[in-house]
Parts: structure tokens; C-alpha cells; sequence
């Protein structure tokens, strides 16, 4: 049985996997933040599936670009989990979670996300969710050099790139906003295999995807 974790937005979400299938899944958007709430789902969780803690083979994290304290809380738990249990603790693109509904639909993808400070966090893939440009933090303006025309643009940051792109007469296709989805972290463990062993070492060394300085820093950098 393996666990997902999603901190990197307002929102939250866990899923568990057993047998080949999503047995659980949850989203949350509540005004308290995930420390609060993170480990009560995921016991919540467990305990309606009817799993023990010591039940869980690996956990699978979406681990930025994303909110800072939502991302870091995401991480401590999940290494706090893989570190108790000796368990590997495998870690995916937020971004690319958040392309993976669009994934085999012809179109190349363009995942963006609201890093606030009207800058957004940005990848452009394939259809089959192979990067064409790598994860930055950019203004909207900046991603004309990518070349979108004609992509699928999705994520909480897309309404700020797409006034851009009409004004400029870019074609794209809207999708609309929707929540990320812990349970397709699954789905990208089965796209992108790799090795799932445990690591102190590697456990330790994990940092979140941050891409940039936290707004707070940015400000007082500024001051």
C-alpha cells in the first residue's frame, strides 16, 4: 500500500494505493493551515481503508513549485513517515501534476501556477508530459520565448497569462481550474518509473522545489 501527499496549494490532498488501484482518496481546503490538518487525513484515511501506519510500503510526494509553508510542511511529514517506517519517499513535479490531465490529448501542455507577486511558476511539455521547458518562475510576459501557441494552458496561474496571450493573438485552449489531485501522483510513478529503495542519505537531502526566494524574503530584500 502506498501513500500521496499534495501541500503545495491552498488545498490539500492525500490517496492511497493497494492492490493496483486508488482505494482513498480526499481533497481539503479549510482556512486552517496543513499542519493541522495533513496527519488527521492521513489517519482519517488509514483508518477508514482499515490500514495500519506500519501498512505503508512508500510515500509519494508533489513537491513544488508551490505555496512555501505548504510545501515544507508537506516534506517534513513525508520524510517524518518514510523515516519512521524506513520506507522510500519518492518526489514529483507539482507542475507536471497539475499537466497530467491533458496528458496523450495531442496538444503540447502548458502547466502554470500563481507564485503570486504577479509572477507564476511555469512548464511546458509534450503530450506525453516530456518537458519542453523546464520549471521556472517568470513573469507571464516572459513565457512568448516559449513558444505556447496552440497549447493547453491549466493551472491557478493561467488567468494571468491568458489577457497575454489573447492581446498578443497567441492560440491556446483554456482548461479549466481544477484542484490538484494527490491520487495522480500515482499515475506519474507509472509514466516515470524509478528505483523505490529507502535512503537515509537521499531522505535527508530532499529540499522542496521552490524555484525562488519566498515572498517574504523577495520584500524584505526590497525594504
Amino acid at each position: 500500500m502506498k501513500l500521496a501527499l499534495d501541500t503545495s496549494q491552498s488545498s490539500g490532498s492525500i490517496a492511497l494505493w493497494d492492490s493496483g488501484r486508488v482505494v482513498y482518496s480526499a481533497s481539503f481546503d479549510i482556512s486552517v493551515t496543513h499542519s493541522e490538518t495533513l496527519m488527521p487525513q492521513v489517519d482519517a484515511a488509514l483508518k477508514f481503508c482499515g490500514f495500519q501506519p506500519a501498512d505503508i510500503s512508500a510515500v509519494y510526494l508533489a513537491n513544488g513549485p508551490g505555496s512555501f509553508t505548504g510545501l515544507r510542511i508537506g516534506l517534513a511529514t513525508a520524510k517524518g513517515i518514510a523515516y519512521g517506517l524506513k520506507i522510500p519517499l519518492l518526489t514529483f513535479s507539482t507542475l507536471r501534476l497539475a499537466a497530467l490531465p491533458r496528458y496523450h490529448c495531442g496538444r503540447k501542455i502548458l502547466a502554470v501556477i500563481d507564485a503570486k507577486m504577479h509572477e507564476v511558476y511555469a512548464a511546458l511539455y509534450d503530450e506525453d508530459l516530456q518537458e519542453l521547458a523546464a520549471p521556472a518562475v517568470c513573469y507571464p510576459e516572459e513565457l512568448l520565448n516559449w513558444e505556447p501557441g496552440g497549447a493547453y494552458l491549466l493551472g491557478s496561474g493561467a488567468r494571468l497569462l491568458e489577457p497575454v496571450l489573447t492581446e498578443r493573438s497567441i492560440p491556446f485552449v483554456a482548461v479549466p481550474e481544477t484542484a490538484l489531485n494527490a491520487a495522480g501522483v500515482f499515475t506519474l510513478a507509472s509514466l516515470f518509473p524509478r528505483e523505490e529503495s529507502y535512503s537515509f542519505q537521499q531522505l535527508a537531502s530532499l529540499e522542496p522545489i521552490y524555484l525562488r526566494e519566498s515572498t517574504a524574503q523577495v520584500r524584505r530584500q526590497g525594504k
